[in-house]
């Protein structure tokens, strides 16, 4: 106790203080404790710590502060960036699928030259839309491209670059088929065009629109002659029916004679192209001119009885490359 009370009195000692301002003034004595300097010292120290601290708080604040900036900066120029690379998707994206529909028209005139159901084209659309949601990689084909617009949203939230670059690689293989596919098309469309315009000029009905009483009299082939009695070639069919049945054209075709042409009488001769020929013949009378055009099922002529005949009937030739068919093999019965 005694020694404390020894540093106490040590340290609340008065020391005489002098201060001489110049040497015409008078001097100026004051008393200060001991403890007063050491007290002032120790203020200052910690005043000066607290500054030293407080200031470098603040600069490690302002250097993460512009550390942020700079990252906010780079986020909003990533997503400027991803901003224009998606508008500039939406418009490749749009651009194929304008490409995609028009090759789905182009399908679906072929699927209607070829006669298929309506509601088979509009699956086929459906799988043709189904193939291209699984070519992007995505569950949704948008009608006009992809969403943009809006505010300074961070895009990389809803697409990746790594999604935007496997699209770009699925749209740019997609149009690198499209010509392909095109071309496929084109091919296609010509093929069909063809098969359909065989199929218009292949004689295929009944040469006759009669009530169900006409009858295959003779057949195609060797047969004994009516007149002669020797076996000759017979290079069609004749048809036993009445006066004046109508006679129909049995596919499409070009009337290249009208007239009499000696055994056959009056005769109708149609060429339908692709090589194919039909004669219609020993007619009463005829219902078209030459160079006329004709359909499937139009009446050409009225039977008759004309040229070497033994009775009412029409003969029925089919050639093809001038060679004689057999028109069985055409009217399915």
């Amino acid at each position: 106790m005694a020694r404390l009370k020894k540093i106490k009195n040590y340290f609340f000692e008065n020391l005489d203080v002098s201060v001489i301002p110049s040497p015409a003034q008078r001097i100026k004595n004051f008393k200060v404790k001991r403890i007063t300097p050491l007290i002032i010292f120790l203020l200052l120290a910690i005043t000066i710590t607290s500054l030293s601290l407080l200031y470098k708080h603040y600069y490690e604040e302002y250097h993460l502060v512009t550390a942020k900036l700079e990252e906010l900066r780079g986020v909003r120029a990533e997503n400027t960036r991803l901003k224009n690379e998606l508008y500039q998707l939406a418009q490749d994206t749009e651009a194929l699928q304008q490409t995609l529909s028009q090759l789905q028209e182009y399908n679906r005139e072929i699927k209607v030259m070829i006669d298929k159901e309506e509601d088979e084209g509009q699956k086929g659309n459906e799988e043709f839309t189904l193939e291209l949601r699984t070519y992007l990689g995505t569950d949704t084909v948008y009608p006009a491209g992809l969403p943009i617009g809006g505010g300074d949203i961070n895009y990389a939230y809803h697409f990746s670059w790594q999604m935007i670059e496997r699209a770009r690689e699925n749209i740019d293989q997609v149009r690198s088929e499209l010509p392909l596919q095109e071309e496929e098309l084109s091919s296609l469309e010509s093929s069909v065009k063809e098969y359909n315009a065989l199929k218009a000029a292949t004689p295929s009905i009944w040469p006759l629109a009669d009530d169900g009483s006409a009858y295959i009299s003779s057949n195609f082939g060797w047969r004994k002659d009516p007149f002669t009695g020797k076996q000759t070639i017979h290079e069609g069919l004749d048809i036993g029916t009445w006066y004046n049945t109508p006679v129909l054209a049995t596919a499409d075709g070009e009337v290249t004679f009208v007239g009499r042409n000696g055994s056959y009488g009056l005769m109708v001769t149609i060429e339908h192209g692709f090589g194919f020929e039909t004669r219609y013949a020993h007619l009463n009378k005829a219902a078209v001119k030459k160079g006329q055009k004709v359909s499937r099922g139009d009446i050409i002529a009225y039977s008759g009885n004309s040229g070497r005949s033994s009775g009412p009937h029409l003969h029925y030739e089919v050639r093809k490359n001038n060679i004689p068919q057999n028109p069985r093999e055409y009217i399915g019965r």
